[in-house]
């Protein structure tokens, strides 16, 4: 694909009009229409201002450079594990999940496929029998997963919700989103469907519970999601440290007991 029509799908995707990019861009719409008709080429800086506006991720910002014919200033790709991330990256995204002991937690990378869990995590996927392990996508497994559907016991508003908070996330990442496809597939199933009609998005809480029940013991946490601030590369981008904290004295003293 041509630089103008890359750039072209991005305005239209974010809903703005030749005007409004232009205005923002601080350019004319002449100017404007002749990058996305491919009259004029764009300069390295025009793309980045470009980008800027239209909040592009820095992995498709290569993308766009390559189609402009220059050298992509940044990674592509996202990283495939804590190793490929550049090493203050992993160094912190460990810091974090071992001050977290002995709470659950894990990573995933901007396709939400589990890049590390911490070992709280892990025991309690072995015990409850659910398919929580590095390289899986932690959306298949939750929304399509009978046994993590047994597992949560207040399933339908935690997928609901978590169906509704992704949707947003695909957005932000563009017209090609591979997570939007991933979510929309997902979505289809009957299951899902119910549950998002069961809980619109009009009625989600402010903090909602996951509250889980592992044989006689029931669990309940709130979670918090970290991201890496102006992050340059795919490597980083995108990447979520999820933390679960628990919500009632039970399962504080279940974990502590443990730790």
């Amino acid at each position: 694909m041509e630089f103008g029509n890359h750039l072209k799908e991005w305005r239209g995707h974010r809903r703005m009009s030749q005007l409004d990019l232009a205005v923002a861009a601080g350019i004319s719409t002449r100017h404007l229409s002749f990058l996305e008709t491919g009259r004029s080429r764009p300069s390295e800086g025009m793309i980045l201002r470009l980008a800027s506006v239209l909040d592009i991720p820095a992995r498709d910002q290569g993308t766009l450079f390559s189609a402009a014919g220059f050298r992509p200033r940044m990674t592509t790709r996202p990283a495939s594990g804590l190793d490929a991330m550049p090493p203050a990256v992993a160094n912190a995204i460990r810091l974090i999940l071992a001050r977290h002991d002995p709470y659950p937690g894990l990573v995933l990378d901007h396709e939400y496929t589990l890049l590390i869990v911490n070992p709280a995590l892990a025991a309690l996927a072995v015990s409850a029998d659910v398919p929580f392990n590095p390289g899986q996508n932690f959306l298949d497994a939750f929304l399509s997963s009978e046994n993590v559907r047994s597992l949560v016991v207040n399933w339908e508003a935690a997928a609901a919700d978590l169906v509704q908070r992704v949707r947003t996330e695909a957005w932000l990442q563009g017209p090609r989103s591979r997570l939007g496809k991933r979510l929309e597939k997902l979505a289809a199933d009957p299951a899902v469907k119910r549950a998002v009609e069961n809980y619109p998005d009009t009625d989600r809480l402010p903090v909602l519970p996951v509250e889980l029940r592992v044989g006689p013991v029931n669990l309940s946490f709130i979670t918090t999601l970290q991201t890496f601030g102006s992050t340059q590369d795919a490597l980083v981008e995108g990447v979520l440290i999820e933390s679960f904290f628990p919500a009632d004295e039970e399962t504080k003293n279940f974990f502590e007991r443990k730790g």
